[in-house]
């Protein structure tokens, strides 16, 4: 997959490259299905190819990969996950009716600064806030239940 990696909820152009790699055979269909939470756009098929898609599986059929030729099928995703990385699946289909399974992984990058959500700095304060109370709570509360040393009793 061409480029590696996208930005969280970014809409991205990437590119399956898929090599033909059974020659004298011919790959005549290729089938990506996204993980959940990535989204697949529409984008320009190679030429001589069509396009089915649905939000989470495109299909490239018509055309042909020949010897060891290498096409590259681009599709528009938004990966509306955390950062990490995704896996595809993918089968190629060859003209003497077997087919090949194959995965391919994207590493989903944090979200840009513009479109990353909120970091919730009022309740990062607030549960510092509460964190400070309990350990001064905690240091005076031992304090006031210390026991007198034993020379003084």
């Amino acid at each position: 997959m061409s480029p590696p990696f996208v930005d969280a909820d970014a809409t991205t152009r990437v590119a399956f490259e898929t090599p033909n790699e059974r020659p004298p055979h011919a790959t005549i269909a290729v089938e990506v299905t996204a993980p959940p939470g990535v989204e697949l756009e529409s984008a320009p098929p190679p030429p001589g190819w069509r396009l089915e898609l649905t939000p989470e599986t495109a299909r490239w059929t018509g055309g042909r990969i020949e010897g060891r030729a290498v096409v590259s099928f681009p599709l528009a995703v938004t990966a509306r996950t955390r950062a990490g990385t995704e896996v595809f699946s993918a089968v190629q289909e060859y003209d003497d009716g077997e087919s090949v399974r194959w995965e391919a992984g994207l590493t989903v990058l944090p979200a840009a600064a513009n479109e990353a959500p909120s970091q919730h700095l009022g309740r990062a304060l607030a549960a510092g806030v509460v964190g400070l109370v309990v350990i001064v709570g905690s240091f005076l509360g031992l304090r006031l239940l210390r026991r007198r040393p034993l020379q003084e009793k």
